[in-house]
């Protein structure tokens, strides 16, 4: 329904203004809040990439440095599960909301997927380290003790002048223990396959030969020489176990390593795409945002067309009422009671209802006007009638020959009726006159409100 009131079409227009603008304005607060929390949890999912790949290098650098410093691994591995939990489930603390579309929900369980068992072989990666460690810190003296009882070996032979063949073997031996010694150190820190193939042959080579020894009967019949073989003999077995044991440790430290090498490229593919899918969802959420701004806009400036139409058409009918008014002014007033002040049917209630109280009070107007103009006539045919009264009488008191003292008193009292009538007719006229003067001031009245609303206008 169109309003028709004035105050009705401000407060429509105003109403739906104010409305607008306080929507858009909220709608921007909202956004720029919805783009600084996008911002920071794009920034959280960007950081799990280069956690990705921290957490690779320090493995890295911890394996082939021989280091125990798991300080910035565990802080690596720490904020990259407890981020990848808040992106997936929420934190209302940090001000992250769960993922806001199936897509990137999917993709953050992808990395989940990833992420725990490429955890799990961190763990047993450190602890692998941890327990390896102690090991390949006595490896140095364990390598030269070995050297020494070979050498013990080759120095007892000589003494118990055992062939040339036994010395010579005795001397390949040393070597051959520092061979082990070079080899196994190298691949303790390399991880090569090709020094863990010649730390194996030359480990052959040297059990081989030094079990020769204690089956050789030369050997046998030197007891001093036989004693030490046996010796050294006892403490390879121990020295086999303990290489055997850091093999097979570095070799599960390497197959952790292997999978974090090559799990760690799909953690980062996959981290790399929720990036993008928050980003994706970011640019369209802000793009919404926009394409509602843009129609707002439009609203609110279809409403200022509007409020211009409908105070255009105010501004017509004031003018029509002005008219209205200046007719009223400028003709007879008395001629208003069969004319009254009509607007428009279209114009507003406010004009209708002024309107409609100016011909009311001009209907009274006009008839106080009327009753007054007939009492004054009515006084003046009375005074005639008295005056005409009053030379009947008199002459009929000539006639009569009354005494003339009553005949002045009678006079009195026909002069004070006179005088009272003509009295009132003094006072009927002067209210005529107040009337009339009312006329004159309704008449500048609406000239003056006429010469306002057109300097308003302007």
């Amino acid at each position: 329904m169109k309003p028709t009131a004035i105050s009705a079409k401000m407060k429509l227009a105003g109403g739906l203004l104010s409305f607008v603008i306080v929507f858009i304005i909220g709608l921007t607060v909202m956004m720029n809040q919805m783009s600084k929390k996008d911002s920071y949890i794009i920034n959280i999912a960007g950081k799990q990439r280069m956690l990705s790949q921290k957490m690779s290098k320090e493995v890295i650098f911890i394996v082939h440095r021989h280091s125990n410093d798991f300080r910035e691994l565990n802080s690596a591995v720490s904020l990259f599960e407890n981020s990848l939990n808040d992106l997936l489930y929420g934190n209302d603390t940090k001000g992250i909301y769960a993922p806001q579309n199936e897509k990137i929900k999917t993709k953050l369980e992808e990395v989940m997927g990833y992420w725990n068992p490429f955890k799990e072989e961190i763990t047993q990666l450190k602890n692998g380290i941890e327990k390896v460690r102690p090991d390949t810190e006595v490896l140095t003296g364990r390598i030269e003790k070995l050297l020494i009882l070979s050498d013990s070996i080759v120095q007892h032979m000589v003494k118990a002048n055992l062939s040339n063949v036994h010395i010579d073997l005795s001397g390949r031996q040393r070597m051959l223990s520092q061979r082990m010694g070079l080899y196994i150190s190298r691949y303790l820190r390399t991880a090569s396959g090709q020094d863990l193939l010649v730390y194996n042959d030359a480990k052959a080579l040297y059990d081989k030969t030094l079990k020769n020894f204690l089956e050789d009967p030369a050997v046998k019949n030197a007891p001093e020489v036989y004693d030490i073989v046996k010796e050294t003999y006892t403490y390879w077995e121990d020295y086999t176990l303990y290489l055997d044991r850091l093999v097979s440790m570095e070799g599960e430290i390497n197959k952790h390593l292997a999978y974090i090498y090559e799990k760690n490229v799909q953690l980062l593919n996959a981290m790399d795409d929720a990036v993008w899918l928050y980003t994706d969802h970011s640019e369209h959420k802000n793009d919404m945002f926009l394409k509602f701004q843009y129609i707002a806009l439009i609203i609110g400036l279809v409403i200022i067309l509007y409020a211009f139409v409908m105070t255009k058409e105010i501004i017509e009918h004031l003018e029509n009422f002005v008219q209205k008014a200046k007719e009223l002014a400028h003709g007879d007033i008395s001629a208003m009671t069969s004319q009254p002040v009509i607007l428009a049917d279209s114009s507003e209630d406010e004009l209708k209802e002024a309107s409609s109280h100016i011909s009311q009070f001009v209907h009274k107007v006009n008839g106080a006007m009327k009753d007054s103009e007939d009492a004054l006539k009515k006084a003046e045919n009375a005074i005639a009638q008295l005056q005409q009264i009053a030379e009947e009488v008199e002459d009929a008191i000539e006639d009569m020959g009354i005494d003339e003292n009553e005949k002045k008193q009678f006079g009195k009292n026909v002069n004070a009726t006179e005088d009272i009538a003509i009295q009132s007719t003094e006072n009927l006229m002067h209210v005529t006159k107040m009337l009339q003067k009312l006329k004159k001031n309704l008449n500048v009245m609406v000239e003056n409100s006429s010469d306002q609303y057109e300097e308003i206008k302007q």
